[in-house]
């Protein structure tokens, strides 16, 4: 099956650019809306820790998503196989060999599950020539061929890798350095969060760490930064399953809004409390790392007003791309915000998996001082 790029803004339409056979799925910018209402969830006080406050988030009406594999579990049961390009495709006669052919940003990947995979913009894949972060959200039917895979580089001083293949140590990328790859779509700006992440973490992690990599997974895998995630994340799930057998209890939590430093920056939504909590604990350590990154100040805590608002603002250009019998992907891009509708059409429901909104980076309070500067390793030449 051959796919193309139509972008419907003023009639205008791109030819289509074929990848190993394959080529990129449609996107249009039409005037109909597929975003849910803000109405179908209600906030909830918040779970804090220091500068670091999440709001629950319950919806009235839930999907059921068994029928979907994470990539933590297709990584894990061997059924999801993610390479560099060419680990999964033979090279033909007279072609460079497969490992000549790697891209930054671009791996190869095949769900060989029954079930349908859901990729998230911001897991972390570690292994092959260098760690990478997903660019975007999408679903991968079960059973297919080996496909493309959008990512970014979050270790520029690695290029080499006994292993073309990749794992998950279930990680995923803090909100800044997950914005870049969703917003920005930049490889150099992946780069500037990782680095700026990392700097802003240089306290907390061995000099040594740092002076011999600059990976997002193995400075934040590093102890005793493992050790201060952990233990603010063991603090904030105590209170959270504090709050299921209290106020939440009996009802549907299926994501959180986050807020540090009192200002709202972040949620994740899915589409019913099963398909959360499989995220849950990767995204609630991304969003302590957000909190650690920073500099801590004294700022009242963001109210639960605050963050209805955050949810029900989406207004703003919209971008729909489409993959036919897959998935649908909306984009709604404001001067101060962006949001991403993750919507399955694997099933005829149709069911909204995923919704993520951001505070885009420029839009935030301005941040006190200045990170302080890592060495910058020699980028990777493929």
């Amino acid at each position: 099956m051959r796919r193309g790029w139509v972008l419907v803004l003023l009639v205008v339409a791109l030819g289509s650019a074929a990848w190993l056979g394959w080529s990129a799925p449609a996107a249009s910018q039409v005037g109909e809306s597929y975003l849910p209402a803000a109405t179908e969830w209600q906030v909830h006080a918040p779970l804090v820790h220091a500068n670091l406050a999440l709001f629950p988030v319950t919806a009235a009406r839930t999907y059921a998503t068994s029928s979907y594999i994470t990539l933590d579990d297709g990584l894990a049961a061997g059924s999801v196989k993610v390479t560099e390009l060419g680990g999964l495709v033979r090279p033909r006669p007279g072609q460079p060999p497969v490992a000549e052919r790697a891209q930054v940003t671009r791996l190869a990947l095949v769900n060989e599950s029954d079930k349908a995979l859901i990729l998230l913009a911001g897991e972390v894949v570690t292994g092959g020539k260098q760690d990478r972060v997903i660019g975007k959200d999408r679903v991968i039917p079960p059973k297919g061929e080996p496909l493309p895979l959008d990512v970014f580089c979050v270790e520029p001083g690695r290029w080499s890798g006994a292993s073309l293949a990749f794992a998950s140590k279930s990680l995923m990328a803090n909100p800044s350095l997950r914005e870049q790859a969703q917003v920005a779509q930049s490889q150099e700006a992946v780069w500037a969060a990782n680095r700026e992440a990392l700097s802003g973490l240089i306290s907390s992690v061995p000099a040594s760490v740092v002076r011999e990599s600059d990976s997002y997974a193995v400075v934040v895998e590093a102890a005793p930064l493992r050790r201060k995630i952990a233990d603010v994340s063991a603090s904030l799930q105590q209170e959270y399953e504090q709050a299921l057998r209290e106020r939440l209890r009996g009802k549907n939590v299926v994501g959180v809004v986050v807020a540090v430093n009192g200002e709202v920056i972040w949620a994740d939504l899915f589409a019913e409390p099963a398909l959360f909590e499989k995220y849950w604990p990767k995204l609630l350590r991304s969003y302590v790392v957000e909190a650690l990154a920073v500099e801590r100040r004294e700022q009242p805590e963001a109210s639960r007003h605050a963050a209805e608002d955050f949810l029900a603002e989406q207004e703003g250009r919209q971008i729909i791309e489409v993959e036919p019998g897959e998935y649908r992907l909306v984009q709604v891009d404001h001067p101060r915000y962006a949001l991403f509708a993750l919507t399955s059409l694997w099933e005829k429901d149709a069911p909204l998996l995923h919704f993520n909104k951001l505070r885009k980076e420029t839009a935030r309070e301005p941040k006190p001082g200045h990170p302080v500067p890592l060495p910058m390793p020699l980028r990777p030449q493929p």
